[in-house]
């Protein structure tokens, strides 16, 4: 191999090794390298997809930890991140949602690097960690790759969803409720026009029935509501001029 076809793949190597060594570093005094039994991870798998692959909070303690339960889904049922059992949300590009089945499934045990998004249960993810298996998943930006053709096709049918809101549903960069996850499964959006006031009028623990345009796929359900009622109230058109559901 000449000197000039060995210098791509040596830098490859290297900034391979800083993030193992990172990793190892921040995870020393936690024991990181155990599966979700607690079984010993022997082999750790690099999983570069981002181009950012040294970032800086590599050099920190994790912000997240935890068992992955599900994906994160927009309406038309493409994956856009991970939700964790506590709560936790952290969005990764659709672009890579590919990329992120293979690395992560729901059931597994994640260590999450990156940074926390004020007091919600949102994080902004650089590296996710999966000790269940050992591999590394570094988190890509949007641009990183792109536009797929699934993204430029519509497939969502007529959908309902009724049971309790269990946990409320975040925009990655505005920090806004976007959403709900209820009872039955399905995670409702709210259409993006929505009043501000109605967005904060959402209750965990209140029995919300939505009714939509969305996508059952083998990752979950997802619908983006286009009326909504909330405690057996009556059903509400969703519009700007909402501000509360009766």
């Amino acid at each position: 191999m000449s000197r000039a076809a060995r210098g791509p793949r040596q830098r490859w190597y290297r900034a391979a090794f800083g993030i193992t060594a990172g990793l190892i570093a921040g995870h020393a005094c936690l024991s990181w390298s155990a599966d979700s039994a607690g079984r010993p991870v022997d082999n750790v798998h690099l999983f570069l997809v981002g181009s950012d692959t040294s970032p800086p909070s590599l050099r920190k303690r994790p912000v997240a930890e935890g068992i992955v339960t599900r994906y994160l889904l927009d309406p038309r049922g493409e994956i856009e991140g991970l939700m964790l059992q506590d709560g936790t949300q952290m969005h990764i590009t659709s672009r890579a949602a590919d990329k992120l089945v293979q690395a992560i499934k729901p059931g597994q045990h994640v260590r999450v690097h990156g940074r926390r998004q004020g007091d919600m249960p949102l994080v902004q993810a650089d590296v996710i960690f999966n000790a269940s298996t050992g591999t590394i998943f570094t988190v890509p930006f949007r641009l990183d790759f792109p536009i797929p053709d699934q993204e430029q096709r519509l497939s969502m049918t007529e959908m309902k969803a009724e049971g309790t809101i269990e946990a409320l549903l975040f925009h990655a960069l505005k920090g806004v409720v976007q959403g709900m996850l209820l009872s039955d499964g399905t995670q409702v959006r709210l259409p993006p026009d929505i009043n501000e006031e109605l967005r904060k009028s959402f209750r965990l623990g209140e029995q919300v029935a939505a009714e939509g345009n969305g996508t059952a796929n083998e990752y979950g359900r997802c619908l983006e509501a286009l009326s909504m009622s909330v405690n057996g109230g009556k059903m509400t058109a969703l519009d700007r001029s909402v501000t509360k559901l009766p």
